[in-house]
């Protein structure tokens, strides 16, 4: 009786140990090695996971019931094109691209002066990026309403279209629309696949979707100043950094932190629901500090274009009722104005020009302090340089073959500040100044259709300019990537070790067990033999 008591004890015991072991084996490798759509999950906090879970919107009774009241792809783009023939003095309609199903991702610009090249800042709005967010599609169709009325009219609506080049994407995932779904047509995120400075395997341009791509593309074909991306789900005004380094969820700043926080702001203050709303401080957060994102449209807008790009959730239910749009529109309408008009009522702006002969010339303008550059245009030499207000900036002028000159600006709250670059051509007695990577070259400048990288593409390996690399260095980000992933290794490491030691264990009891039933079976009484140490045998 004794000998099947000890061997169903070890028989349990070993069960045990064997079930701990799988369990502990699925949990350690499902994170990593499970389903390859969920490799990414480890660049996530659960809070975040959560976030996304909660996202989802409200189903009703069937799918069909979300696209009550909103209009199809093929009735938005009569609307647009519709709206473009009756305001024709003062807009342009055209194609950035297609989406998956072939279906045109179609921009509204407004301006006097649509289609032409000016000295003057351009803004875009980009809706419906997620299929399941539809409401940017129609309140941007509202915005272009708004100011083709009250043009010549109201002021602001005046100063906006005689001040900005405004471009409306209203449906960057018509698919996904169509679909009633987040992802586009190949199930793909949109706003987790552009290139992204902390995470290199969305680094292939040619593996992006291709409305990522039609995006990349427009963005480095023009020279956007500054962005709005409009979402749901929440009600705040986000910006960037969207990620960080380490992975973690917490404030991550750019180069230009002051000037996304006045950004963001700005939107709020306009719209008291936003301000007031109690989740987020004042209507606005940082990204990061939200929760980390990867692949984001926002931190690409500014490391590539040069673009000053936030992130509006504009309302805290997914796909509203349409019934709610106007209520919306009311809500939004003067912070989306604002927003725009921000671009001619406030930052630095102005020309660069030869002393000699008053010829525009492309130029780098930097603000002492700060590491992202901006480039004014090799057409007018214009820039238009977004700064928090209220402060006392050094700002200064590079180019090729000039000798630059710094500007003391105190920019008031309340204003823009114009100014005029005048700068010398370097003599013999001169050092050489203005060489900096955008503008290598003095016949290398930037023309309607070159991107900025195409402005600084080397002529040598060593004249190479890597952007990700000017925002590493700062803050040792580069070091910082480094160490993450030193940590995802070790972490993985400890993983397989934790496995081991479990599987371990259990092979060793299994051997230990058959071992006490060889020594019971042939030695007779466990108790007699154990204790006689002079029989033993090692």
């Amino acid at each position: 009786m004794g000998r099947l008591l000890l061997i169903a004890y070890l028989a349990q015991l070993l069960l045990l140990v064997l079930t701990t072991a799988e369990a502990n084996g699925r949990h350690l490798y499902s994170e990593r090695d499970s389903d390859p759509e969920e490799k990414e999950v480890h660049l996530y906090t659960e809070a975040a996971i959560a976030r996304l879970k909660n996202l989802t919107p409200n189903t009703p009774e069937s799918k069909e019931d979300l696209h009550k009241g909103y209009r199809s792809n093929e009735q938005l783009f009569s609307a647009v094109e519709e709206f473009s023939t009756r305001c024709s003095n003062i807009s342009r309609l055209y194609s950035i691209g297609e989406s998956v199903k072939g279906v045109p991702l179609l921009v509204l610009e407004i301006s006097d002066k649509p289609g032409e090249l000016e000295p003057e800042p351009a803004f875009k709005y980009v809706g419906n990026m997620h299929g399941d967010e539809p409401s940017g599609r129609e309140l941007l169709l509202l915005l272009a309403e708004w100011l083709c009325s009250n043009y010549l009219k109201d002021p602001l609506a005046t100063q906006i279209v005689k001040g900005v080049h405004l471009h409306l994407l209203l449906a960057m995932n018509p698919d996904g629309f169509e679909l009633r779904e987040r992802n586009n047509a190949n199930d793909v995120d949109l706003n987790r696949d552009f290139p992204d400075q902390f995470f290199p395997d969305n680094n292939n341009e040619s593996a992006r979707q291709p409305e990522t791509r039609a995006v990349m593309d427009w963005i480095r074909k023009n020279r956007f100043t500054a962005s709005a991306s409009l979402h749901e789900g929440a009600l705040v005004a986000s910006y960037g950094w969207d990620g960080t380094a380490s992975g973690r969820t917490g404030y991550a700043k750019a180069p230009d932190d002051g000037a996304f926080a006045y950004m963001a702001s700005l939107y709020a203050r306009y719209n008291p629901a936003m301000r007031k709303n109690g989740e987020f401080s004042d209507g606005v957060t940082n990204g990061a500090a939200w929760y980390p994102l990867y692949g984001g449209m926002q931190d690409w807008n500014y490391i590539h274009g040069n673009c000053f790009e936030i992130t509006l959730e504009m309302n805290d239910e997914k796909w509203p009722h349409f019934s709610k749009i106007p209520a919306m529109w009311d809500q939004h309408k003067r912070s989306m104005l604002m927003l725009v008009a921000s671009l001619v009522k406030s930052g630095v702006h102005g020309r660069v020009k030869s002393a000699k002969d008053a010829r525009s010339i492309p130029a780098v303008i930097s603000v002492t302090g700060n590491n992202h550059d901006i480039i004014a245009s090799s057409q007018f030499g214009d820039f238009h340089r977004i700064l928090p207000p209220g402060r006392t900036y050094a700002v200064t002028a590079s180019s090729p073959g000039y000798v630059s000159r710094t500007r003391t600006i105190a920019l008031p709250n309340d204003k823009a500040v114009t100014v005029e670059f005048l700068l010398d051509p370097v003599t013999t007695s001169d050092t050489a100044l203005g060489e900096h990577p955008l503008l290598r070259g003095s016949t290398r400048t930037r023309q309607k259709d070159q991107s900025f990288e195409e402005v600084a593409s080397k002529e040598t390996s060593d004249q190479t300019f890597s952007r990700s690399k000017m925002y590493n260095e700062p803050d040792k980000m580069s070091d910082s990537m480094s160490m993450e992933e030193a940590d995802l290794v070790s972490g993985s490491n400890l993983d397989h070790l934790r496995l081991w030691v479990i599987s371990s264990f259990g092979a060793t009891v299994v051997v230990l067990a058959a071992l006490m039933y060889v020594l019971i079976r042939w030695r007779g009484s466990f108790r007699s033999h154990v204790l006689r140490p002079a029989t033993r045998r090692i």
